[in-house]
């Protein structure tokens, strides 16, 4: 029974069989290998997944097509909406496929389209939380301030370290003449950002902010830097 839920991606159900002691022990690896998987799609982070299939492929293997998941993330990071819509329907990366979509279809002008998108990623992974900030940007475009807010509100829930969720929802306080809270959400999506906290979408719809590289991975450096300034200063 778990092997038959993992193949059809329902993994939440997948995870109840295995805690009720159903499912034998690389049917557990096998399912946080999937897991592990698809929270570098949600984080847009595909060179992290190409490692996972490497990584992880005996345990892969029995449920994925592993040359098949290669092809789609080059056309994940491709522009071609024909490229991308064989894998709409997979229960693996169906999600990811259609939020990729919905901001193509954002930079073709089609709001509508885009929309559409975003909400069958979010039913084929609720817990797709870039399909469901974008939705919340797609809000805050159209004037519906309050209807921004709660989306952010409920990306936030789900993983409370996204910056950009922080970043938006401190623009749509802003919008609301709400600056205490304003601030206080640019504020932490600033450190969250510089500490390299949260996905960084390459192509997200205009409210996104600018990521800062992997300056926060460099946290390292100017400790070494301070260090030595107050060195030199004491002597």
């Amino acid at each position: 029974m778990v092997e038959e839920l993992l193949k059809a991606g329902r993994y939440e159900e997948a995870r109840l069989r295995l805690r009720a002691g159903e499912g034998s022990a690389q049917e557990v690896a096998s399912f946080e290998a999937l897991l592990e998987l698809r929270d570098a799609l949600r984080e847009k982070q595909y060179a992290q997944a190409r490692k996972i299939l490497g990584r992880e492929a005996d345990g892969l293997t029995p449920y994925l097509d592993l040359e098949e998941v290669r092809r789609a993330l080059e056309a994940f990071e491709g522009d071609d909406p024909a490229l991308i819509q064989p894998y709409t329907d997979d229960p693996h990366l169906g999600a990811e496929a259609w939020a990729v979509l919905g901001v193509l279809r954002i930079r073709a002008e089609d709001r509508a389209g885009a929309r559409a998108a975003f909400e069958e990623a979010l039913r084929r992974d609720a817990g797709h939380y870039r399909a469901r900030t974008n939705l919340g940007n797609l809000a805050l475009e159209a004037g519906q301030v309050d209807e921004a807010i709660r989306i952010y509100q409920e990306v936030l829930k789900q993983r409370e370290d996204y910056a950009h969720a922080h970043h938006n929802l401190g623009a749509a306080y802003r919008k609301k003449g709400q600056l205490d809270k304003s601030v206080y959400h640019i504020k932490r999506a600033q450190r969250l950002m510089f500490l390299g906290g949260g996905a960084s979408p390459s192509r997200s719809s205009p409210q996104a902010p600018r990521p800062l590289g992997n300056l926060g991975q460099r946290w390292w450096v100017w400790l070494i830097v301070i260090v030595v300034v107050w060195f030199l200063l004491r002597h």
